[in-house]
């Protein structure tokens, strides 16, 4: 598989010889390593790698590449090593802050636009470009949380209106652009046997959070929200007597009552994960992207899991390629 890199300017140099690629980009880690022998050094600090595309333009692995940022020499091995941020990293290394005199940073529109937006307020048009299709997904109202770093703002915001972010390296610069998800537990014809599965249930996880937010006492913010056996959030209690279990979200200092409950959402959302749980080895993983769903039911106790996709770690040598999914936050 042909590594391309380039020189500071992002213009293409020559294709890397003999190489060794680890790359992790996803929920954490969004960086690489390549080796190669000293010898073949030819890269320095700024220089972008990237996996170029093949003579019949179906390569998949277009979203691999990423900055140079570090080079390490060892004479006992005989190696040199370029590390630095995948283009996920390099989205990751920015802070998406509320405007002056405003709460939170509020977003709507159609997908590409908004993250065009994201992109420019980033500072970062000069390496990304968003595409100028019209996507078909609407942000609607979508309200950021607080100075967070950039690339999960964007997951976070994707998943909200049911997509994902496909990038592809082209002519210098990374092509981006929103397009749905697929949520390979529902399809009919996606064939289960794919991967092999560890699976764990609860049926009765925490299922009732009381939000205590700002003020003293009996003035004190109080918020009641419960999950029901789906996992549905609602203000409608499902469980009563030995099946409600219940745990308290405590936070004076949140600035509104959105964000209370929001939070107290999270905390539901992590305890129903944290309680249906699926340890997955996929046997054929290349086509998955961060943000896709896949799912199974164990034919034996007939459980159901669906997670969704939240890393990628991928190594490449002399012998292939390996990908490696992860699930859950």
């Amino acid at each position: 598989m042909d590594l391309i890199y380039t020189d500071k300017n992002g213009i293409d140099v020559d294709m890397l010889p003999t190489y060794k690629l680890d790359m992790a980009y996803g929920r954490d880690e969004n960086n690489f390593e390549v080796t190669i022998a000293i010898e073949d050094h030819c890269c320095e600090p700024e220089c972008r790698i990237y996996m170029g595309d093949s003579d019949d333009g179906k390569n998949q692995w277009t979203e691999i590449g990423g900055i140079i940022d570090a080079i390490k020499l060892n004479t006992e091995s005989g190696d040199i090593t370029y590390s630095g941020r995948t283009w996920h990293g390099i989205m990751e290394g920015k802070v998406l802050c509320p405007d002056a005199g405003q709460d939170y940073l509020t977003l709507s529109g159609e997908a590409n636009t908004v993250l065009d937006t994201l992109i420019k307020r980033m500072n970062l048009e000069d390496m990304f470009e968003v595409s100028d299709v019209d996507s078909g997904i609407i942000i609607a109202s979508y309200q950021m949380d607080r100075y967070i770093a950039g690339y999960t703002g964007i997951r976070k915001m994707l998943k909200n209106a049911n997509a994902k972010l496909k990038m592809h390296y082209k002519e210098g610069k990374v092509e981006m652009q929103a397009i749905p998800l697929i949520d390979y537990s529902k399809d009919e014809e996606w064939d289960s046997t794919q991967i092999s599965a560890t699976v764990s249930k609860n049926d009765i996880p925490v299922n009732h959070i009381i939000c205590l937010g700002k003020g003293e006492l009996k003035e004190r913010k109080v918020i009641h929200l419960f999950q029901d056996s789906r996992g549905n959030i609602s203000k409608t209690q499902s469980y009563f007597g030995i099946q409600e279990i219940t745990d308290i979200y405590d936070n004076a200092n949140t600035e509104s009552e959105q964000e209370l409950e929001e939070k107290g959402r999270e905390k539901l959302e992590d305890a129903y994960a944290a309680a249906n749980s699926m340890e997955v080895t996929f046997k054929s993983n290349e086509i998955y992207d961060i943000g896709d769903y896949v799912g199974t039911t164990e034919r034996y106790t007939g459980i159901k899991i669906r997670e969704e996709i939240t890393k990628k770690i991928i190594k490449v040598n002399s012998n292939g390629i390996s990908v490696e999914c992860q699930i859950g936050e």
